[in-house]
């Protein structure tokens, strides 16, 4: 990352790109114009990088040059960064790009802590990574944030999003929690200033994501030390959205999000068809719903208010129980955590609804989870993080804040 290694309370958690966009932008807030070359991936049999076997290998790495303003006024030093990951569906070996920005000044004792901020949903497609752009897709904000926290912050794209290989499994949560590990294994093993402390932190899918990194930590973590993990909104069981969507029950924004979630349990079981669970509208318009630029916000608005309640109900009972053993195991918890965790939700929220996440953590307090959850009453998918920051600090510090289980 630096030039010198070989290569083989304001706000934190930004807003945008949350699920809560999905029916309008697919969050890209300064998209590539029509004269920018499109972001190529390269199919999931063959990677473009000579893979080693080993996760958290740097595979890559250069300096973030067209970053944005508010990214420079940091005076943090920022690289753009590619990083062997491991598939979540059938453990190969990917290779997943992100970004790592360090703090300006002199490392505390004991070296940089480590955040590692799991984003909302940007789409599917590979030029939805937040890497591919100056500010991130808005994220350059919670870089800015936790850069005066005193925390390295990385951000991973997720296998399939930006530069790295393969497709995107959207929201199947073994792929995000390795991403987000060797995301911090790649960044400790080519920074010496930083610690081999670390927290999973995340929004949306990223709050799924913070989770099941937290789940997987004991048996994929090794060489790291994981302090806590904090999750917002998480999408933690997505049984209750697939009958939603045969019930003809989905909100709005929820139809937004289910092309997405279609896509991704297809890339995860190929014998899965969209066609199956999409009306007329959604599937003249499957590229559409799919893109993850932000210029065609008003076509992606009309074509959802045009969507049938039953746009997405499956065709067949076979394809119905299909979806559903398939999204069933997706469902978090699924084991012990071995590191406390913060998960806060908005009773207001319209696409996470918060019985799905008071259930999930339900689950987790009844398997032994230490869980710090937090109902916030006025809040829809985008909750106050001010807790959930006093709830970092404090683990960092080795103050355990106490489980509300």
């Amino acid at each position: 990352m630096p030039a010198s290694i070989a290569l083989p309370s304001r706000r934190v958690f930004a807003a945008a790109c949350g699920l809560t966009l999905l029916t309008a932008v697919g969050c890209s807030s300064s998209p590539a114009g029509p004269d920018s070359p499109a972001p190529t991936t390269t199919s999931a049999t063959q990677s473009q990088y000579e893979l080693t076997g080993t996760a958290g290998t740097l595979l890559e790495s250069e300096d973030f040059e067209s970053r944005s303003a508010r990214l420079t006024a940091t005076g943090a030093t920022v690289y753009r960064f590619v990083y062997e990951s491991t598939s979540g569906v059938d453990d190969s070996a990917t290779a997943v790009s992100g970004v790592a920005a360090v703090p300006p000044g002199t490392p505390p004792a004991g070296g940089w802590p480590i955040v590692v901020y799991g984003h909302g949903t940007t789409g599917v497609q590979a030029d939805c990574g937040p890497s591919l752009y100056p500010d991130l897709l808005g994220l350059d904000s919670t870089v800015e944030a936790f850069t005066e926290l005193g925390y390295v912050t990385v951000l991973p794209d997720y296998q399939g999003l930006g530069s790295g290989d393969g497709t995107h499994p959207y929201l199947e949560p073994r792929t995000a929690g390795h991403n987000m590990i060797d995301a911090a294994r790649a960044v400790h093993n080519a920074l010496p200033e930083t610690s081999a402390r670390w927290a999973a932190v995340g929004l949306s899918q990223g709050g799924q994501a913070a989770w099941a990194a937290n789940e997987l930590n004991s048996s994929y973590g090794q060489g790291l030390e994981l302090i806590a993990s904090v999750s917002l909104s998480p999408p933690t069981d997505l049984a209750p959205l697939a009958r939603a969507a045969r019930d003809g029950t989905l909100t709005t924004s929820q139809k937004g999000l289910l092309p997405y979630l279609l896509y991704g349990a297809q890339q995860v079981d190929p014998t899965i068809d969209p066609r199956d669970y999409s009306g007329t509208v959604a599937q003249t318009n499957t590229e559409l719903l799919l893109t993850c630029q932000g210029t065609n916000t008003a076509t992606k608005e009309r074509a959802v208010s045009e969507m049938a309640p039953t746009e997405f109900a499956p065709r067949s009972p076979e394809a119905e129980q299909k979806l559903f053993d398939l999204i069933g195991r997706y469902t978090l918890p699924q084991v012990r955590t071995t590191v406390p965790m913060f998960v806060a939700y908005g009773a207001r929220d319209d696409i996470v609804l918060p019985q799905w996440t008071a259930d999930a953590v339900r689950a987790a307090c009844a398997i032994g989870d230490r869980v710090v959850a937090q109902e916030q009453p006025e809040q829809g998918h985008n909750v106050s993080d001010d807790a959930a920051m006093q709830f970092l600090a404090a683990e960092f510090a080795g103050a355990s804040v106490p489980s509300t289980c």
